[in-house]
């Protein structure tokens, strides 16, 4: 079809970071919307309508720090131009990551009512630049929101893009209602069709020339194109209004060139696309899985903390909820800023746009995105201990020891499991409230700890009971471990894989599994769920059950970035794919350090440690309990920094046959791989909100990841897009916590002692809501706090 009209969007992108320091980047941004007014003044007599500048604010957060600030003139100038429609306002807060929850991403929209109420703003439309993909829920909330028009514009760079692209189709959320989406290209693409840079009207006929033949060739249906304009090529990102563009555009129409070009803002856009008929329009269904994410595995332990920030805060919040206590003014402005960290540290900017070792800008940014992990997390216990110390009705001074425990579940199970008690709690001393907001990790105040109970509290709600009532728990003999040495000793434990026996082989167990080790390496030989009747692992496979293994390309035949990856903008322009198949060696570990059973009233552990290609050590801890059919995997990861391209994997091979399902969770909604996507969202890997599974008809294996949310299904498939999963038997499911793959923005080394934690549940028929409550119930443990009854 033939293009009539170019519509063209002037913005700014927002990074929080990238291109200045965090700091900056707000400062610029406010000083950005004041350049703005005085342009759209400046050009309010330019005779060319269709080439007046018009701007939209991209995001929110930046328009409303400086409304913070401006004076009532300058506010009065912005309402000004937002009723005459050459200022519009995009719904969304910043660019986000698929690591936001559902509760993250309402808040993304809270802001939209009272700028609407403030500005006169219309507000129908949101925007997403840049990042390849959002949590599916995200469309209900838009809706809810009273969006119209979703427009996305993402870059290509080291991943891949929804079809039709460009394109607009229908997105049916998972409500079942529809939202228009603009898939357009990356928002730098005027700029690079048309060489604006070059203020040439032959080079922006040269260049549109070559664009609109691209469009007839992929048949684009539309006889408008919608473009968007930086300030390139000087800045790409956090770029400043641009008046010399708009001039070309001025000159461009009056010399009557065609196809004609016209200032749009968001607004305009979303009108223009509600008039396109529905029967027009393709419907399409799923989660839109994003590439890039990935990129969060370059700083692992920074994830984690942020992710436990959000339980802690959530939990503090049910309490209070419960309590029906209103929070002082100043509780709730630390809630707040809590939950700011949070956001923003799960807002898609990592770093500085250079990562090569040294560069000072890149130390800078890296440590601003870090602090907002570590101020969210601190913040987010301070409110958890203030709401257990206030429904305990603990005395601010105590001169006794705790006499009760007060028991919360954060989680939607009921639970009826053992608790550890700090040792200390039992002896008599002076007890100031203050003691109770010592660091997190408890056991390195109150030193040694006692396991009892078991003790029931019900789904999100609390128990307390006497200390003096709380026994040690009781040594439960179906939990137990025993070396096999004999052949004899093997075919005595029903289903055990006699094929296999040999001496030296051992056995942890609990009600419902059976885990076979190789004592001597530690290997992990077979996994029985006894329930089930089923061997959860492969007779056959290269790994076995969380083997870490560590992958990178083959130096010796292409070493670089580039060996997976070449960038091309030209061939991005037309959606040219850059990715290459690459060579990659994959290392495991080298040598077992530590093997060794930890066995106590009501659990029994495989503790093992080994020596490791990028580490100093690697340490894990799989353990079988009593009580929870849950399979926990603690691991710790002595990383030493490392600067070429390197991936770290846990592997989980599956006896699962050929046409497995998958699936995973985003923002609380379960997503079938492949089925459950939409066409050209990334099937290569995901980012888990709390689960991935894999499974048959009748039996499959979750993986919980509280705080490393990186998975593949299937097996090692970072490289090319895939337009669907292999479904060969016996695959893997990945836990994918570490990588330094990207070459600009992430992180480029991350050394030090991470902590992770995972979960696996052998299940029968896959059922995602049984899925989830488990999932939730590992992530946030029983919390257990001291009482003081007496001052």
């Amino acid at each position: 079809m033939r293009i009539k009209e170019i519509l063209v969007l002037h913005h700014s992108h927002f990074d929080l970071g990238y291109t200045h320091s965090q700091p900056i980047i707000w400062e610029m941004h406010r000083e950005y919307i004041d350049q703005m007014l005085d342009l759209l003044d400046q050009t309010a007599d330019w005779p060319d309508e269709d080439a007046k500048p018009k701007w939209t604010c991209e995001v929110t957060d930046p328009l409303r720090r400086w409304l913070k600030t401006a004076s009532a003139g300058s506010i009065e100038r912005f309402k000004k131009h937002v009723k005459s429609g050459r200022i519009a306002v995009a719904a969304m807060r910043f660019h986000i990551t698929p690591m936001m929850n559902e509760r993250q991403l309402r808040r993304q929209l809270a802001p939209v009512a009272e700028l609407r109420e403030k500005l006169g703003a219309q507000i129908k439309a949101a925007i997403q630049h840049d990042i390849t993909g959002v949590p599916w829920p995200l469309a209900d909330v838009l809706l809810d929101h009273g969006i119209d028009l979703f427009i996305m514009a993402i870059n290509c760079h080291l991943g891949g893009h929804v079809r039709p692209r460009p394109g607009v189709f229908r997105w049916a959320a998972p409500s079942g209602r529809e939202l228009r989406v603009m898939n357009g290209n990356h928002y730098t693409m005027f700029d690079q069709i048309c060489r604006t840079w070059e203020r040439s009207a032959s080079s922006m006929r040269k260049g549109l020339d070559e664009y609109l033949a691209h469009l007839e060739r992929i048949e684009y249906p539309h006889d408008f194109l919608y473009l968007t304009t930086t300030a390139a090529p000087e800045m790409w990102d956090n770029s400043p209004p641009n008046l010399p563009t708009a001039k070309l555009i001025r000159k461009w129409n009056e010399d009557g060139l065609e196809p004609r070009i016209r200032y749009v803002t968001s607004e305009d856009l979303a009108a223009r696309i509600s008039a396109l008929p529905e029967k027009s329009l393709p419907l399409q269904s799923g989660d839109w899985t994003d590439y890039w994410n990935f990129g969060c595995a370059s700083t692992a332990a920074d994830v984690a903390r942020n992710r436990a920030a959000k339980r802690s805060l959530a939990a503090a919040e049910m309490i209070a909820d419960a309590r029906k206590a209103e929070w002082s003014a100043g509780v709730r402005d630390a809630a707040e800023r809590c939950q700011d960290n949070i956001d923003l540290y799960d807002e898609h900017t990592w770093g500085y746009w250079d990562t090569r070792p040294g560069v000072e800008p890149c130390g800078v940014q890296e440590h601003l995105k870090s602090t907002f992990s570590f101020e969210g997390r601190e913040l987010a216990q301070y409110l958890l201990t203030h709401e257990l110390d206030a429904l305990a009705e603990n005395p601010a001074i105590s001169g006794q020891s705790p006499d009760e425990i007060l028991l919360v579940n954060p989680s939607p199970v009921a639970r009826r499991e053992p608790v550890e008690i700090p040792a200390a709690w039992r002896k008599p001393g002076n007890w100031l409230r203050c003691m109770r907001f010592v660091p997190t990790a408890r056991a390195e105040y109150w030193t040694g700890t006692e396991i009892c109970g078991p003790v029931e509290v019900p789904a999100n709600g609390s128990a307390r009971m006497k200390l003096a009532d709380l026994k040690p728990a009781v040594q439960d003999e179906r939990v137990f471990h025993k070396d096999m040495r004999t052949a004899a000793d093997i075919r005595a434990f029903n289903n055990f894989r006699v094929e296999k026996a040999r001496t030296g082989h051992a056995i942890i167990e609990s009600p419902r599994h059976r885990l076979s080790y190789d004592p001597v390496t530690g290997r992990v030989l077979g996994l029985l769920d006894k329930e089930l009747n089923w061997e959860a692992l492969p007779r056959e496979s290269d790994h076995a059950l969380f083997d870490f293994v560590r992958e990178r390309p083959n130096a010796l035949v292409d070493g670089r970035r580039e060996a997976y990856y070449d960038r091309d903008l030209e061939k991005e322009k037309y959606d040219q794919s850059c990715w290459k198949p690459w060579r990659a060696i994959r290392e495991g570990a080298t040598k077992p350090t530590l093997v060794n059973v930890v066995r106590n009233a009501v659990s029994i552990s495989l503790e093992r440690a080994f020596e490791a290609p990028g580490t100093n050590r690697v340490w894990q801890r799989i353990t079988l309990r009593a009580e929870s059919p849950v399979i926990e995997v603690a691991v710790e990861i002595e990383k030493v920094a490392y600067t070429d391209p390197e991936g770290i994997y846990f592997t989980i091979p599956l006896n699962l046959g050929a046409g497995w399902r998958a699936h995973f969770d985003t923002a609380g909604q379960p997503v079938e791989l492949d089925a459950g996507q939409l066409p050209g969202a990334c099937r290569n890997w995901f980012t888990a909100d709390t689960f991935a599974a894999m499974h048959s008809a009748d039996r499959g294996m979750a993986l919980f990841c509280p705080d490393a949310p990186m998975v593949m299904a299937g097996g090692f498939h970072f490289g090319p897009p895939l337009a669907e999963l292999p479904r060969e038997a016996n695959p893997y499911l990945l836990a994918w916590p570490l990588n330094n793959y990207w070459n600009t923005n992430y992180a480029l080394a991350q050394s030090g002692l991470i902590r992770l934690r995972y979960g696996l549940l052998t299940h029968g028929a896959f059922d995602p809501a049984e899925i989830s409550r488990e999932a939730a119930a590992f992530a946030q443990p029983v919390i257990v706090h001291p009482v003081f009854t007496g001052a």
